[in-house]
């Protein structure tokens, strides 16, 4: 048997037993499914951005195998025949998320791929400050995140964005729409990379969000977790 087929079959079967399984960095996945189950949503949809490995620290592989939905966008090809064989039923989008009017950039693949990133002065952090290495530069095709939006949840929002992009997040979630796109629960990287947790906090993250009417509702220090104010039933 083909062992990424196996892999899948192990990975449903302890799925299936009463183990707490949790794929995230850090208990992000747990928590978002006790938001929406606690808010008893059905039929959950979801954007992933920066999904990397489609299971190992991914923040929505628990909903996917929940029977939750919805779209992995990731430009790292090495990913890309992966996330296809262990999600078959999400849509894969093979590219960047374009904050220009840009159809291509530089993607830099760095050598720990969970530090990919399309911000050459992220790179150049990592190589100067943690002594990463820059493995190749590649060039990428972008999508705007509104035309994401547009094409792909057509008659709904995605209840859940998780967003990892390597020092382009905040301007990612600037960038979205909210009049017309207005997702309920927002995942987000709020801390800057370290090897000891002595990364510094991005307040400008809760801010922006807290002005458009998200609530913070937990932080592992490596995410927050922001919650549509909206979406809270009303005392």
């Amino acid at each position: 048997m083909n062992p990424l087929l196996l892999a899948n079959k192990v990975w449903n079967k302890l799925f299936k037993t009463n183990l707490n399984l949790s794929f995230s960095q850090c208990g992000e996945d747990i928590i978002l499914l006790f938001l929406i189950n606690s808010l008893g949503l059905k039929g959950v949809k979801y954007l992933d951005i920066g999904t990397n490995d489609p299971r190992e620290m991914n923040n929505t592989y628990l909903l996917y195998l929940k029977g939750h939905q919805g779209v992995c966008v990731e430009p790292d090809p090495a990913f890309h025949r992966k996330i296809s064989r262990c999600r078959p039923k999400d849509m894969l989008i093979k590219a960047g998320v374009a904050l220009t009017n840009q159809d291509n950039a530089d993607f830099f693949l760095m050598d720990d791929p969970v530090l990919n990133t399309f911000s050459l002065a992220e790179a150049e952090n990592m190589v100067d400050k943690h002594h990463r290495k820059i493995r190749k530069k590649i060039s990428v095709q972008l999508v705007a995140i509104n035309e994401i939006l547009e094409t792909h949840f057509t008659f709904e929002t995605p209840l859940v964005i998780s967003l990892d992009v390597e020092g382009l997040d905040f301007q990612i979630l600037e960038s979205i729409d909210y009049s017309r796109y207005r997702p309920g629960i927002i995942c987000v990287e709020t801390v800057e990379f370290s090897n000891n947790l002595s990364g510094k906090k991005d307040v400008a993250i809760a801010e922006f969000l807290n002005r458009r009417d998200y609530l913070l509702y937990a932080d592992t220090h490596i995410n927050s977790i922001f919650i549509d104010k909206y979406l809270l039933p009303k005392a």
